[in-house]
């Protein structure tokens, strides 16, 4: 009898003592560092808050979009030589974006950004055709994890994803029991030395800069045999897209939310087209050429949108795969975007 007492007592101390850890852990992933959930989004709004902490006074001016513009858009190459004079636009560029984003992530980031209590004076919203067709595969709710998810993300959930009943399940039972949801997540940021380097999923994340920029190959320009790999690679996934192209009506839908929900904010609102190699162009169709230059058109005259169409700015030995420049190149192109930014949003000031 005394056994199955102390039998009994041990199991209920045992479950409370799940329930404690897992609360806790609850309460550090969602109220005191809830970048932890989601270390892409969350390491990139912890170094905005301290840039505009450092920088005081400086218009903010964010970047959200794909990997292309994460690994394209160095801000630390324009703090070295921007000019310094009093009343000049003088803006903090920080790049906000994330891997895999498309119209959908981009409008969750906002979501986010404005829930967390910050206001910058203007976004670049990145426009690339390829992540507006979702058929065959390319739906980008299927690059947005149900784990990386919390409560501010629920309205896009329901408005966009297929299946948002199953998210939500999946979102509530990630957070009934947060330990063994977010073991592999909270061990690469903890201890990621117990981990293979197939398992830590931190390519978001590893060697983040303090302006959000995430470096991409470090390669010299020019042809070389792992440019030509690199864009065969590219080649046999994006020649198969542009054959069949269609934007999709739920992309094209959070372009104009995303644009409204910054407007409601106070923000200005810009569409960058990041930099493509010519072989790279060469692969749209003449029809997915036309789709996408017609639709960009209309949403710039639609939504009075301003468009940065950088597309053929920089030379091909920059764009390592044909769509992603290199460290060399993102420094390059950067230097040379921030004078248009300041041009395109003359309304930008230094804050009194």
């Amino acid at each position: 009898m005394r056994t199955r007492l102390k039998a009994g007592r041990a199991v209920v101390w045992f479950a409370l003592a799940t329930l404690a850890i897992n609360a806790s852990v609850l309460c550090l992933l969602d109220e005191f560092r809830p970048g932890i959930r989601d270390p892409e989004y969350g390491r990139r709004i912890r170094r905005l808050q301290a840039r505009i902490a450092e920088n005081p006074g400086r218009p903010t001016v964010l970047f959200v979009g794909s990997s292309r513009t994460a690994l394209g858009i160095c801000p630390a190459a324009w703090e070295a030589i921007r000019p310094g004079v009093s009343g000049y636009p003088d803006p903090l560029f920080f790049n906000l974006s994330l891997l895999g984003g498309g119209p959908i992530m981009e409008l969750m980031i906002l979501h986010r950004l404005f829930a967390d209590g910050l206001r910058p004076e203007a976004v670049l919203i990145e426009y690339w055709p390829p992540y507006l067709h979702d058929e065959g595969g390319w739906a980008e709710t299927n690059r947005m994890g149900s784990e990386r998810l919390n409560s501010i993300d629920l309205a896009v959930v329901r408005d966009y994803f297929p299946n948002p009943g199953d998210v939500e399940r999946k979102m509530w039972r990630y957070q009934s029991n947060p330990v063994y949801a977010n073991r592999e997540r909270l061990l690469v940021q903890l201890m990621p030395g117990w981990l293979r380097p197939t398992q830590r999923g931190d390519s978001g994340w590893n060697g983040l800069d303090p302006w959000g920029w995430l470096p991409g190959r470090d390669w010299e320009p020019g042809p070389s045999e792992l440019r030509s790999s690199a864009l065969a690679e590219s080649s046999d996934r994006y020649k198969p897209l542009f054959a069949n192209y269609r934007i999709s009506p739920n992309a094209d839908r959070a372009i104009g939310e995303a644009v409204k929900l910054a407007r409601k904010h106070g923000l200005a609102v810009g569409f960058i087209y990041m930099p493509e190699s010519s072989e790279f162009q060469g692969w749209y169709s003449p029809a997915a050429e036309q789709a996408a230059s017609e639709h960009l058109a209309r949403l710039s005259h639609d939504l009075g949108v301003p468009v940065i169409d950088a597309r053929t700015w920089m030379e091909d030995g920059l764009l390592v795969d044909g769509f992603h420049l290199s460290q060399i190149g993102a420094a390059k192109f950067t230097r040379k975007l921030a004078p248009v930014i300041v041009s395109t949003f003359p309304e930008l000031r230094v804050h009194p």
